[in-house]
């Protein structure tokens, strides 16, 4: 056993990586491929897709159906150690590699869900989707957001208690931290939940960092979490799509297994599932060192941009993940959405999100020091420009989101029966067959199954007139509703 920088004991069978080094024998065997996939290990017609990825890629792509008495190759065995890899590495029970995403993990966990499930209602469509899979019903606690900077901030434990003191909850769902980096007090709301034996489930889609530093908040697991979903591939380096899902409840595991068994193709990539261990396996050696450069990277990043003028930064108070840096131009009269525009356009930069006032820009094990320069110039130039392209302040908006409508049907009822189209204009008092989202954040105004009210109608209508994206809005401002029978039948 050896410690790692964040005081976490490892086995030295983490300097392993089974599941990736099979595929590696595999391909040294140089085995004449009369199975799956038709490229046959090769490139060869495919010349643009191997100068790009190289040949290599291929020979690691072979058929998980492969069987071989040696453990070396035995791909089904070696999945099985890696994810136990994983699992010790994380703290986990047990632990799936998904190839479908966090989406993927929060289907398999809310699918044998059959009673009441409580849901921030700014989480990810998946959790949605998922009760629309099971027989679950959702209780959801209503967005509340910060009154300066706009953005949808975690439950309140106030909310929780209430909430779980009402209704009857065979689990609840939360996210930590929120797109924006935001937590909620985890470890408190998941022994509320514990004490009514509700089991709690976390989407940690961007938190798979925070078991590599004691500077980053505590994970899901450590807070009491009965399990957990992490994007390998937003924070951590492996390949998009592919996450992983630890668990420590024993019984849930098995039904999640269950789940998995439904949902998931019968022909995962190897190869992706492969980066997932082998990711493990660097991480488990040099996690605590790599993660504590990216909080560094950040660190000097948020410094930087402060120091610009007219440019502000989400304050400490709302930073738990100090590698997402949240910064708006307001004062200087841009909207963030303005900002990621310039920003692309003028300087070839992507952030990931911006909104009205706000824009995020992720650091993680990928950036170096000239990424961060390079950021941080192009703001101050941005900034130096503003009198040219933007003018006074942008204007403090208060939200005044509406509240959660009636409820008519279940998630699953009203996606699965039949709807029409419909102007927004007319559609107080119908029932919605679609999510309604304004995006960013991220909060649905409505989700199937509930009832149109006229301050839900007009709100939208004010979203889109201002030129605010909305999911789910159709070409000419028009919604999808159930059908309404009530002119052929009674009932």
């Amino acid at each position: 056993m050896k410690q790692t920088a964040e005081g976490k004991q490892i086995s030295d069978k983490q300097k392993a990586a089974p599941l990736w080094e099979a595929l590696e024998a595999y391909k040294k065997k140089g085995v004449v491929p009369f199975h799956t996939p038709g490229h046959k290990l090769r490139s060869g017609p495919f010349t643009r897709i191997a100068a790009a990825l190289g040949s290599g890629f291929f020979a690691l792509d072979p058929s998980d159906e492969i069987e071989d008495p040696s453990f070396d190759n035995d791909f089904e065995l070696a999945l099985e150690a890696a994810e136990s890899l994983a699992a010790e590495l994380f703290g986990a029970q047990d632990t799936v590699f998904l190839v479908n995403g966090t989406t993927g993990g929060l289907h398999y966990f809310l699918m044998p869900v059959t009673g009441t499930v409580l849901v921030p209602r700014f989480s990810h469509q998946a959790v949605y989707s998922a009760l629309i899979l099971s027989e679950g019903e959702g209780v959801y606690l209503p967005a509340h957001f910060d009154p300066d900077w706009l953005i949808p901030l975690p439950p309140k434990i106030q909310q929780v208690e209430k909430l779980l003191a009402e209704n009857d909850c065979q689990a609840m769902v939360l996210t930590h931290p929120t797109y924006y980096g935001t937590v909620c007090d985890l470890a408190r709301i998941t022994a509320l939940a514990k004490k009514r034996n509700v089991r709690v489930f976390v989407d940690e889609a961007h938190g798979g960092h925070f078991c590599f530093s004691p500077d980053l908040p505590p994970t899901g697991l450590e807070c009491g979490a009965h399990g957990v979903v992490q994007s390998t591939h937003k924070t951590l380096g492996s390949f998009t799509q592919t996450s992983m899902l630890h668990s420590n409840d024993k019984a849930w595991s098995s039904k999640v297994k269950q789940s998995q068994r439904v949902l998931q193709s019968t022909s995962p990539s190897l190869v992706f599932l492969a980066v997932l261990d082998e990711v493990r396996r660097v991480l488990a050696l040099q996690g605590g060192d790599i993660t504590g450069q990216t909080l560094e990277l950040a660190h000097s990043c948020a410094t930087r941009l402060e120091q610009i003028s007219g440019v502000e930064l989400l304050p400490r108070h709302l930073q738990g993940d100090p590698t997402k840096i949240v910064f708006t131009l307001r004062k200087l009269g841009l909207t963030g959405i303005e900002v990621e525009r310039i920003l692309r356009k003028d300087y070839n930069i992507q952030v990931e999100l911006s909104d009205y006032y706000n824009v995020l820009a992720l650091i993680t094990v990928g950036d170096s020091v000239d990424h961060i320069t390079k950021l941080v110039n192009a703001v101050g130039d941005l900034a130096a420009r503003s009198t040219h392209l933007g003018g006074s302040g942008l204007p403090r908006h208060r939200v005044q989101v509406p509240g959660l409508p009636p409820t008519t049907h279940s998630l699953r009822e009203a996606f699965f029966q039949e709807q029409e189209q419909i102007p927004l204009a007319e559609a107080s008092g119908r029932v919605s067959g679609s999510f309604l989202t304004p995006y960013p954040p991220g909060v649905p105004v409505i989700v199937p199954g509930e009832q149109f009210t006229q301050d839900i109608v007009e709100y939208l209508s004010w979203c889109s007139a201002i030129g605010w994206p909305i999911r789910g809005l159709m070409a000419e401002e028009k919604v999808t509703v159930l059908k309404d029978y009530n002119h052929f039948c009674r009932k």
